[in-house]
Parts: structure tokens; C-alpha cells; sequence
């Protein structure tokens, strides 16, 4: 039904399930990630980072992209000057995640990321 209207599927965290459905890509988390030692063989990779080591682990499998998060600042958050740091001369896109809004497309750009990844902030404009 995807790709019927132009848009691709990655499947979250299974492998085996992405290419049995045909999927275009699978999504790894973290945990997962760390564990791999080749890329997955799918047209499109991409995984969750929330720190150096696993932006570099996603940068070695030569990933399609990753998600940086979460990025508002809190005291468990990265913040904005954090999420800069980490993205400096990075190699693969990566995307804000975590809280984001419309209006903090321009935020993650000077801090160095693609664009953002937000699910809630995309329904409220529907």
C-alpha cells in the first residue's frame, strides 16, 4: 500500500520480518545496533543513537541515516549545543528527535542534523 503512493516502510527492529514483507528498510535501535557487525543487507538502513559510540557504530556500517534523541533539553535530554557537538563533521544524515515541532526545522539544521523526525507534530497539522 506504500508504495502505491510513493512512500517506503522500514520495519522496526526486524530484520528477518523486512525482508520477508518486501519492506524497503528496517530501523534499528540502539541496543540492536551495537550488536551488529555488518550492515543488513536491505536497500535502506537506519537506527536510533542517542550518544557518540552509536552515531560512530551507524557511520561504520555505512547506514542510510540515523536519529539523534532524545533532543529538547532537559536533564535527560541532549539539548541543542550537545546534539551540534555530536554532529560535528559527521558523515551520515541524521535527524532531531524527540519533542520536535515544525518550528525546530531551522534549530536542527544549525545544530548540524538534516532535518527532524516527529510523529506528533506532523498530526497536528493534518
Amino acid at each position: 500500500l506504500a508504495h502505491a503512493h510513493g512512500a517506503r516502510v522500514l520495519v522496526n527492529g526486524d530484520i528477518a520480518l523486512a525482508n520477508h514483507a518486501g519492506a524497503d528498510g528496517v530501523h534499528l535501535p540502539c541496543v540492536q545496533l551495537m550488536q551488529l557487525e555488518a550492515r543488513p543487507d536491505l536497500p535502506l538502513v537506519a537506527a536510533s543513537c542517542h550518544n557518540a559510540p552509536e552515531l560512530a557504530r551507524a557511520a561504520a556500517l555505512e547506514l542510510d541515516f540515523a536519529v539523534l534523541g532524545p533532543v529538547r533539553e532537559t536533564a535527560s535530554h541532549l539539548g541543542w549545543a550537545r546534539c551540534a557537538q555530536l554532529l560535528e563533521n559527521f558523515s551520515l544524515p541524521v535527524f532531531a528527535l524527540g519533542g520536535m515541532r515544525r518550528d525546530d526545522v531551522e534549530a536542527a539544521q544549525q545544530a548540524g542534523a538534516h532535518g527532524i523526525a516527529a510523529i506528533r507534530a506532523a498530526w497536528d497539522y493534518c
